[in-house]
This record gives structure tokens, sequence and C-alpha cells, in this order.
């Protein structure tokens, strides 16, 4: 069962975050998808932290979850609030790993707060997602939420709002919708559950917070990629429909430091759940 604790920031904000693992392992702080939220890390579970040494903890992000809205930010706000989280639990040097929508926020923590970093891990990480070819590889539904996040922001609450309802049905209505890796990645006990319930809880305060990050990921991102120095280990799926391999292909040629894992037959979910054991040992080993 995983820990829960709030952290006061500098401007007045509370910052909320959930702790799982080995209480004395490798600290890794989480960066969840979007939208998504602090409960992210159960589609692993704890029992898979504490076996791997992993002290794992994840906030939610400004206005998601329980976490504080933060008017006007951007990606290069984070490593701010990061390094903040850490300095609050006595944490000096600690691991980053971003989940899909929480990719980015991995790369702004390389650029910004390196001296804090042992490691980057990058999984299934979401990049600029309104480039005409990028939407052209993706489902209609897919397409239709990053154009709503760049044309019609008060649509895209409303999507958002019907998404959040959308997970408490069958899983097999999705079977259809979802590359074969993914399904099966979601039929392990408890796994569709626990996605639930971190999208549930990401639109805990509305959909204000959660529009507000994925409509970052449509503008530029802000983020000085000339400055990152240290390795940025990026696993991803060939099979992934959500963020298309040739998106990552072409986005990390601006990132010569970075190390791409691509797995042949995994998707977006299925990579993080079928590889973790992976992910783990470059968090660890740097």
């Amino acid at each position: 069962m995983a820990t829960e604790g709030n952290v006061l920031l500098a401007d007045g904000r509370v910052m909320t975050f959930a702790e799982f693992g080995a209480p004395e392992g490798h600290p890794v702080l989480y960066f969840h998808g979007t939208p998504s939220s602090r409960l992210e890390p159960l589609l692993i579970g704890d029992a898979e932290f504490s076996r791997l040494g992993l002290r794992i903890i994840a906030p939610d992000r400004p206005g998601m979850g329980r976490s504080s809205f933060q008017r006007h930010r951007s990606f290069s706000d984070w490593p701010i609030d990061v390094a903040a989280l850490a300095d609050a639990l006595g944490i000096g040097k600690f691991s980053v790993l971003g989940n899909s929508g929480g990719g980015i926020y991995a790369v702004a923590c390389a650029a910004r707060i390196p001296e804090r970093l042992h490691s980057v891990a990058i999984v299934s990480g979401a990049w600029r997602m309104d480039d005409p070819r990028t939407l052209a590889a993706m489902p209609f539904v897919n397409r239709l939420t990053w154009t709503l996040a760049r044309r019609a922001p008060l649509l895209l609450s409303l999507w958002l709002r019907s998404v959040g309802t959308g997970v408490n049905g069958d899983l097999s209505q999705l079977k259809r919708h979802l590359p074969p890796a993914d399904y099966e990645a979601f039929e392990s006990p408890g796994r569709y559950e626990a996605f639930g319930y971190a999208l549930r809880e990401s639109l805990r305060q509305g959909t204000k917070g959660p529009a507000w990050d994925m409509r970052m990921y449509v503008h530029p991102l802000g983020i000085r990629l000339q400055d990152i120095q240290m390795s940025l280990h990026v696993f991803h799926g060939a099979k992934d429909v959500n963020v298309p391999i040739a998106l990552i292909r072409e986005a990390l040629t601006s990132l010569p430091t970075a190390l791409l894992t691509v797995y042949p037959r995994d998707a977006h979910l299925s990579t993080l759940c079928n590889h973790f054991d992976a992910i783990a040992r470059t968090l660890v080993e740097g």
C-alpha cells in the first residue's frame, strides 16, 4: 500500500505525493502520464518496487490529484518543484522516471537540475504532439484529443470529463481499440482497475489542471535541449499508437545523449509493464 504526504512549496502551493516500494531503497521520482496522478505506479505494484530495491516517490503535477494548480506554468517550472520535494524528503541525489506524458518532465529535469540526478529513464515518452505527421500515424481518438488541445480548450475539458467515466466499463469493450500488447498488459489482475483509479484521481479538482497539462504538449516545449549533457535512457514500444516510434526517433536527433531501446512487440502501456526490470536496472546503475 502506498503512503502519502504533502509538501508546502515556496509560493504557497501544496504538492501531494505517494510513496511505494522499499523505504530505504534507491530513490526514484516517478512522473506520471497525462492525464494521470500519483497513483499511476500501482500499474507495477508495491511488491515489485520492493523486490527491485526501489523507493518510488510519485508527485501529482499542479492541478491534478491533490496538488495545487499553478498559473502559467511550463515544463521548465517542474524541476523547481521536484528539487523542493527532494529537499523536503531529505534526498540529495535521485533518479527520475517519466512515463508517457511524464517523459518531457524528466527531460526538463535533465536540463535544469542535472546535479541532483543519478539517472534518467523515459518510458513511452510523449513529445510535441501536434505535428501533422505524428497525428496522421495515430488512431482517430488520439488525433481528436490533440487537435482539441490545440484548437478547442473548452471541448478538451468536456472530453476529459467523459474519459474519467469511460474507464469504469468492461475491459473487453476496449479490445478492438488497443494494440494487442496493451490489452494483454491490462489483463493482469488489478491493472485495469489501477489505471482507472489513477485517471479518475487526476480529475479530483476538475479538468482545469489536466487540460492545462495536455495543452503544454502542443506548444513550444520551452526546454533548452542543448543544456543536456547526461545520458537519457529511452524505452519505447514499436507498436505504440499513442506516441508513434517515428516521432521519438525524430525527437531524439536533438538529444545526442539519448540511448534508445525499442521493443518490437510492445506498445504504450506494455513497455512499462513488461520491461520494468530492465528499466529499474538503468535507474539504479545510471
